[in-house]
């Protein structure tokens, strides 16, 4: 994917490092990267100075893709040198300079541990705590942890776009999802199934890398589905309940997905199961718009299932931010959670119940955009289990 640039994005972005009174900040974490620029880092190596005034910097390594580097900013490369980093050092404090920035604080966030990946995810990024010690040694900095959390609330329409097609792309995976589950299969050659046909999209529909994620639980492990995701070696039988967990990444942009599914003709306790969990899903949805508290959707599900009998089955929150991470910073759609819903954000939405009292397991996920007028779903809920 080409990036282009994103006017929207630079005012939210310049109008929020006002309002925290920030002259500017420092990016490396590859949520942020795609929040700032727009693009999908490969080697974990990049950083971006980005100013409240002045043209963005963004620096990476010389065998870093071409086309990672953001239209409309300042594309620098340096020499990789671990355990000194001085080539990135001295054009960084170069940087720093010429913008006017010398002696000032640049906001940064502290790691917490949870972030997206790199498309070169398999091998651990050098930037890790230790090497960015190293390269703002001797740099003012700040925790502007609050400004990357708000910045990343509301999508731009052009985010939102490249979100809708990651839903498009993991509708595709949903697809193989329905047709791969059969008597003697198991769960992790489902899982296997999804994953590359999702990956057999790039360069295709606009994308240039799509990635997978699939969980698939069946049978007894479905009982679990509320607690953990883990493929296994479970062979499926006839009339087991199915769930997939679903997180796909398209350009640095995530979708979020959880359907479940019947190998065969459900039983009668499976069906109202199924549909039980569907109905508090689109209960929840119903419910939002803007102004709305997070929590008020949870009890929407929660509510739906408990009058139903379901509701000690229901043992996770209703959902959370997503777009720029398989799990966004931000508020969750749980109880207690006072924090509104406004427009331009996007939420999944996925109640669930588990256990063998219930006859199994079911959840239904999907990416919710808050429009001005209540909601928009970007996820392809036309794939959907039916008998």
């Amino acid at each position: 994917m080409t990036s282009v640039l994103d006017p929207e994005r630079e005012g939210i972005l310049r109008r929020g490092m006002k309002d925290a009174g920030l002259k500017a900040i420092l990016a490396w974490f590859p949520e942020d990267l795609a929040m700032v620029g727009g693009t999908w880092p490969c080697l974990g190596m990049n950083l971006c100075l980005y100013p409240a005034e002045g043209r963005p910097v963004y620096y990476m390594p010389p065998n870093e893709p071409a086309d990672v580097g953001p239209v409309g900013f300042t594309v620098r490369h340096f020499d990789i040198e671990p355990g000194n980093w001085t080539s990135l050092k001295t054009i960084l404090r170069s940087d720093i300079g010429a913008l006017g920035l010398t002696g000032l604080e640049l906001g940064t966030e502290p790691d917490d541990g949870q972030h997206a990946v790199t498309t070169f995810s398999g091998e651990t990024p050098l930037f890790g705590t230790q090497a960015i010690s190293t390269i703002l040694s001797g740099i003012k900095t700040c925790d502007a942890t609050a400004f990357f959390t708000t910045a990343g609330l509301r999508k731009t329409g052009l985010e939102i776009e490249r979100i809708r097609r990651a839903n498009v792309i993991a509708g595709i995976g949903l697809s193989a999802f329905h047709a791969e589950i059969k008597p003697g299969r198991t769960e992790a050659e489902v899982a296997a199934s999804v994953e590359g046909v999702i990956q057999s999209q790039s360069g295709k529909q606009g994308c240039s890398l799509a990635r997978a994620w699939a969980q698939v639980q069946a049978g007894p492990n479905i009982y679990k589905g509320g607690t953990f995701s883990r493929s296994s070696g479970q062979v499926l039988c006839e009339g087991d309940l199915v769930l997939i967990e679903l997180g796909t990444c398209v350009d640095g942009y995530w979708s979020d997905l959880t359907r479940t599914a019947c190998v065969g003709r459900a039983g009668d306790r499976q069906k109202a199961l199924l549909t039980a969990v569907k109905g508090a899903q689109a209960a929840a949805i119903a419910v939002v718009r803007p102004g709305l508290t997070h929590e008020a959707v949870d009890k929407a599900a929660r509510d739906y299932l408990e009058e139903r009998g379901y509701g000690k089955g229901f043992m996770h929150n209703c959902g959370h931010q997503v777009g720029f991470r398989y799990h966004d910073r931000g508020p969750v759609l749980q109880k207690g959670s006072k924090a509104t819903l406004e427009t331009g954000m996007i939420i999944t939405i996925e109640p669930g119940c588990y256990g063998e009292a219930f006859g199994g397991g079911a959840r239904f996920e999907d990416d919710i955009l808050v429009t001005a007028s209540g909601s928009e779903s970007l996820s392809p809920r036309n794939i959907v289990w039916t008998e």
